[in-house]
């Protein structure tokens, strides 16, 4: 019996031994005014479980808090603010998020407050992603949409990957060759110009691969932040920035889970999730999970591991240090595309992989963290985080297949064996302080980054090597490595930055948000082979400024300007060539509004953009070889979200993008010749997107639920003579409860067995499909504790 197999037979066993209870947790949010709207920073406000466990929160500058993770259950909520009456209301957190408006009276006036809304939301949850300030989305000159891990969970996105897609905007690019993670956003892909953070930290790309995190299990939300971030985040967030967010230690009681599942083409997956009070000031987390499959295409089988931990002790009331470890294993397969045939799939051939019968991919990751919050006063908070990243990993393959019409074989070669060695140590600090600044809420956020980043990367170019093979490959055959796998290169990368961000109320309706950030980043990079030192100093500034005009309570109108900066390749691994190079620039005008209304149970949001990218490279006519930072490209676009919750039980949910990205200035050279791409579309990217979710709770405890993604047209290269198809994908699913801690979950994907590709693998030659997943079901059993 394997490893997987014992584990998951494991924590049934473990399952079995505990009782049935409810292990449903939900969130409770809002905001505090004063009579006249305006937000109330830095109130005490305290949820107090019916056994008299509790925990504290302080407003950001908005008024808002948030508890998150709640068992579901009734629970006492009292905000106390100094020249304000205390309130108080015993609150039900449910499955769904609690969200309220609290409007407190002056001391000495009538009691008397305003609860709006309990239900569905995430216009009211505070969000850290898309400012420092704690504001909401609805106070947020920004788009910023937030995913929940429940949602994630019941919808069956088996990678985070998958989740990430579910996104306004958020369109595929992943393969083995950058982690499997990559994405496209407002016309920009890779995750170079889309920033991947962690629990709020920058992941620094090595190579133009990020491996982690992967595992939906582990996630608490997801949030997306929709165009030029970098004066939050720092270099490589032109087209947006997706934070995934862990779940976090549970302070009021004990709850878990388990869950197994097994489904189509041998896949096998367990999960454990336990949380609560160790004690009256300290509380943990700790998930875990492993997947293997044989997966649909022959001979790609996948391993995976994953483990999220973390405890939490209250110092004090305003005192809290929180240490987390979260670690991941995977052999994701070694599927790298499938080569077309006259420009398309041969479907009989559908599940054919090309690849060396001893091909080889893995990743190990492990992120450790450290984090303190202090709130000495109302008005001021302290953030301050430690964090570590451990990286390895793995590729032996080969990787480029061409279709020869002649022979009617595949050509084979790029025989190619790399590994990374990353290194990423950091810390992040912040200070929030609330106040006032001529007479109006004023809230000023500033702190500091700092990482050091060691990166090693060891292959076996120049990569060599070709072979021939059937249409069914029947003998894969071997690796072949002609000139040996050694190491040559390793980079150093000194990271600083400095930022700051504010927010002012001119009015009860009007308010400004802006900030400013000024990076540094020193790198050298020593060759190996050579023994040569190349180094480089970037110090690229970025600035955002917006306004935020509310129509009416519940609807939002804003306007921003937002800049940004990507260097050309990455920081941490870039070769001589690239680091003499400038930083690419960005800039983005959007406008947009956002309502919730009937009660907090429907919420929509429209935004247009225009970004514009400048100094992308383009070669020197006459100059064969050389380049030069001539070139633009740019996007606009409309993005548009809404969601619905219908008496009947039946929640909507979606999103639309519809965009155009074109090459403004860019010339490409083709044998000696320079060939103008202007007004072609950048690769990989789509021109619109749609993604679709109902959810039915059905009576005698069934749920219903289906979706839909859509994707249109995209092209592999600069010339746009070969398109990637659009695509449709339907997947439906089934719960059936047991019990108030059970339930059974059958999932469908790709019911109608479409043939599509989620992006594709260049090969210089022609597009090798990454073909999506064919038809296919899972079923599984969850079991609360």
């Amino acid at each position: 019996m394997d490893a997987v197999r014992i584990f998951i037979v494991g924590i049934v066993l473990f399952g079995l031994t505990t009782g049935v209870v409810n292990a449903q947790t939900g969130n409770v949010a809002g905001r505090v005014t004063d009579p006249q709207s305006a937000a109330i920073a830095g109130a005490t406000v305290t949820l107090t479980a019916s056994g008299g466990r509790r925990v504290e929160s302080r407003t950001g500058a908005d008024g808002a808090f948030s508890f998150d993770q709640v068992p579901v259950g009734t629970y006492t909520l009292r905000v106390d603010a100094p020249g304000f009456s205390r309130w108080s209301q015993n609150v039900t957190a449910g499955t769904a998020a609690t969200s309220l408006t609290i409007m407190l009276q002056l001391a000495g006036l009538s009691e008397a407050v305003s609860v709006v809304g309990v239900t569905s939301t995430t216009l009211g949850t505070p969000t850290l992603t898309g400012t420092r300030l704690g504001l909401t989305p609805l106070d947020t000159p920004a788009s910023v949409s937030i995913m929940s891990g429940a949602s994630i969970r019941d919808r069956g996105d088996q990678t985070v990957a998958d989740a990430k897609t579910r996104a306004v905007g958020i369109t595929m690019q992943g393969d083995p060759g950058n982690g499997g993670g990559a994405v496209v956003a407002r016309g920009f892909g890779g995750v170079g110009s889309v920033m991947q953070l962690f629990d709020g930290d920058q992941l620094f790309v090595g190579a133009g691969t990020v491996t982690f995190p992967f595992d939906p299990w582990m996630v608490e939300r997801i949030e997306v932040l929709g165009g030029p971030s970098s004066v939050l985040y720092g270099n490589g967030a032109i087209g947006g920035v997706i934070n995934v967010v862990p779940r976090k230690p549970n302070p009021f009681s004990r709850e878990g889970a388990i869950q197994v599942a097994a489904g189509s083409f041998n896949t096998w997956r367990g999960a454990l999730d336990t949380a609560g009070p160790l004690s009256d000031s300290t509380s943990y987390r700790m998930d875990l999970s492993g997947n293997r499959s044989s997966g649909w295409v022959t001979g790609n089988d996948s391993t995976s591991l994953a483990f999220s931990g973390s405890l939490r002790h209250q110092i004090s009331p305003t005192l809290s240090l929180t240490v987390s470890e979260d670690f991941g294993r995977q052999r994701p397969g070694e599927y790298f595309g499938t080569p077309t045939i006259n420009g398309a799939i041969d479907t009989s051939r559908r599940e054919v992989s090309y690849n060396v019968g001893d091909s080889d991919v893995w990743y190990r990751d492990s992120w450790t963290q450290a984090k303190v919050e202090w709130q000495p006063s109302p008005g001021v908070r302290v953030r301050s985080g430690l964090h570590l990243l451990a990286t390895d990993r793995h590729w032996r393959n080969a990787e480029e297949y061409v279709f020869n019409p002649g022979t009617r074989l595949i050509d084979r070669d790029s025989y190619i064996e790399i590994l990374h060695r990353q290194r990423q140590y950091g810390d992040r600090t912040d200070m929030v302080v609330s106040s006032r600044l001529f007479g109006r809420p004023n809230t000023l956020s500033a702190g500091f980054d700092y990482n050091f980043v060691g990166f090693q990367h060891t292959n076996n170019s120049p990569y060599g090597g070709t072979s021939v093979t059937d249409l069914d490959n029947t003998i894969p055959g071997g690796f072949i490595n002609l000139a040996g796998t050694t190491p040559k290169y390793r980079t150093r990368t000194h990271h600083t930055a400095a930022f700051a961000e504010d927010r002012i109320a001119l009015t009860s309706k009007v308010a400004l948000v802006g900030g400013i950030r000024l990076d540094r980043y020193a790198a050298d990079r020593l060759s190996l082979v050579t023994n040569v030192t190349t180094e480089r100093t970037y110090a690229p500034p970025s600035w955002r400024g917006g306004v935020v005009y509310t129509l009416r309570p519940g609807l939002s109108a804003y306007g921003q300007l937002a800049t940004a900066t990507d260097t050309i390749g990455d920081i941490i691994s870039n070769n001589p060539r690239s680091m003499l190079l400038d930083p690419t620039t960005g800039r983005q005008v959007e406008a947009g509004l956002k309502q919730s209304l009937w009660g907090q149970r429907a919420e929509w949001t429209v935004a247009g953009y225009h970004i514009v990218k400048k100094k992308l490279l383009a070669p020197v006519p006459g100059s064969p070889g050389e380049v030069q930072q001539i070139g633009a490209q740019s996007s606009r676009g409309v993005e548009a979200t809404g969601a619905v919750n219908l008496p009947v039980g039946l929640r909507v949910e979606g999103n639309l993008a519809a965009l155009d990205a074109r090459f403004d200035d860019f010339g490409e050279e083709i044998d000696g010749v320079l060939i103008s791409r202007v007004g072609k579309t950048p690769p990989s990217v789509p021109e619109r997107s749609v993604n679709l979710w109902l959810t039915w709770e059905a009576p005698q405890h069934w749920q219903l639920r289906g979706g839909l993604r859509s994707v249109g047209r995209r092209y592999w290269d600069n010339t746009n003579t070969t398109a990637i198809p659009a695509y449709t994908v339907v997947d439906a699913g089934i719960r059936r409860r047991l019990n108030r801690g059970a339930a059974i979950d059958l999932r469908l994907y790709n019911l109608t067995n479409e043939l599509y590709a989620t992006d594709f693998y260049y090969n210089g030659f022609a597009p090798q499909w990454m073909v999506g997943t064919p038809r296919s079901a899972e079923v599984s059993f969850t079991l609360g504790f």
